[in-house]
């Protein structure tokens, strides 16, 4: 029996954590992400900005805008809304702080627990 992963497989778990995060990026920018959908790409986030200005996110311990989120986004260009999403969620939770640190097979909740459970150690000593 090998170690070596199989390929199918590991591209089936990737396929499901992309998903999965999908899912999580809708649940919390909610119609905000709708809006997002239906604007016309590509788009720059000055023109996405301006667009959604006034767009409330109810975020767990505060409310920001639409708008302000995609003015920290400087001379982003989105070729699609998933692109524009996925930048909203990565800035609003600091999931990722660009390209150069990008990793497509990274399971960030995993990372997230590894993180809590570190904590908890520190913690208990």
């Amino acid at each position: 029996m090998s170690d070596d992963p199989d390929p199918e497989t590991e591209q089936r778990h990737a396929r499901e954590r992309q998903r999965e995060r999908t899912e999580r990026v809708e649940d919390m920018l909610g119609e905000a992400g709708e809006m997002l959908g239906e604007h016309k790409y590509p788009a720059t986030s000055e023109e996405l900005a301006t667009e959604y200005g006034d767009q409330p996110l109810d975020l767990q311990n505060e409310t920001e805008s639409l708008g302000s989120v995609f003015d920290r986004l400087v001379d982003e260009r989105f070729e699609s809304a998933d692109e524009a999403r996925e930048a909203v969620y990565d800035e609003i939770t600091g999931e990722a702080a660009g390209m150069e640190e990008y990793n497509d097979e990274r399971d960030l909740a995993e990372l997230d627990a590894d993180a809590v459970d570190e904590e908890s150690d520190v913690n208990s000593n």
